[in-house]
């Protein structure tokens, strides 16, 4: 469908309580275009009270998302072609990682977009299969690279239980309705000893996000996220860990990397804006290797706005 022209804001809404507390009490953080983001006052999770409601999920993940910019990707395949090289980067060290923790190479792309790292990764030697909501880019999966890629929910996947070794959730989780119906059906089709990758941004509450609302003369908290209302969660390494576990998997290992690598290269910060002060902070932070030495130390140290973790099934889930 061409949604070029998607309004955003007009789309059916659905009201939300927190996913891990119920109908706890939460405090409005900030309104974004007319969607509140709220923090749960028992657990911390923010997420997005009222959201888009899960029957105008095909309409979101159409052309607006992926070419318009104003909430998802701007000219995402373009994108692709003209940093090509940032993206094999990334490719190549997941591609390490998977080889380090994996054991087996069936693989499973849930949110597989266009299937460019499906496609690497076949190239590696791995047997891959994905999945997406977006008729748009699993079309162009199937037909501009050969992939096996199914449109859909990985709900409504046929496969019999055990069939993959890996299942990649990668910048996936923050945009689902029902998550614990998704990760229940991951556990499903894991094979024993398989392992399931979740990536998501860490924002708002990260500490570059807090330094900017801050210098912005905010609370932490209350500035803008990514994506909304795309994303529907805005996960922090306690909150991210805790819907993993209750969604039945146990986190065997951790990992931190820098989120929006490739945007960051496509728009660069902004320098002058603001006050002259707030100007020459920017300038020294972006422009003098601080904000490089910084994101450095901080994915040794788990602090990355990229948050990743590796996890395996238990037998018997919470509930």
């Amino acid at each position: 469908m061409d949604n070029a022209s998607l309004d955003w804001s007009r789309l059916p809404r659905e009201e939300t309580d927190c996913i891990l507390c119920g109908p706890a009490s939460y405090e409005i953080l900030s309104v974004q275009d007319g969607w509140p983001v709220v923090r749960c006052t028992d657990c911390g999770l923010v997420y997005l009270r009222e959201r888009p409601s899960e029957a105008a999920v095909a309409e979101m993940y159409g052309k607006s998302y992926y070419d318009n910019g104003d909430v998802g990707y701007s000219g995402y395949v373009d994108t692709f072609r003209r940093y090509r090289g940032i993206f094999l980067e990334i490719f190549e060290k997941r591609h390490r990682d998977l080889s380090e923790y994996a054991t087996g190479n069936r693989l499973l792309e849930v949110g597989c977009a266009h299937g460019f790292l499906l496609d690497f990764l076949r190239g590696k030697g791995w047997r891959v299969t994905g999945v997406d909501v977006s008729p748009l880019s699993s079309e162009y999966a199937r037909r501009e690279l050969g992939l096996d890629v199914h449109t859909g929910s990985v709900e409504d996947l046929d496969a019999p239980e055990g069939t993959f070794d890996v299942i990649l959730l990668l910048d996936v989780l923050e945009h689902l309705h029902r998550p614990f119906d998704v990760l229940s059906k991951l556990r499903m089709l894991l094979a024993p000893g398989g392992i399931l990758v979740v990536q998501c941004p860490w924002e708002l509450y990260h500490w570059e996000k807090a330094a900017s609302a801050i210098l912005q003369g905010k609370k932490p908290g209350t500035i803008r996220p990514d994506a909304v209302p795309a994303h529907l969660y805005f996960f922090g390494p306690r909150t991210l860990d805790r819907v993993i576990m209750r969604g039945g998997f146990t986190i065997k290992h951790r990992q931190s990397g820098n989120y929006g690598a490739v945007k960051g290269r496509m728009n660069p910060p902004a320098i002058k804006t603001g006050n002259p002060f707030s100007t020459a902070l920017r300038f020294v932070y972006f422009r003098m290797g601080v904000r490089k030495m910084l994101y450095g130390i901080s994915r040794r140290l788990y602090l990355g706005n990229g948050l990743i973790r590796y996890a395996t099934p238990v037998e018997d889930p919470p509930r």
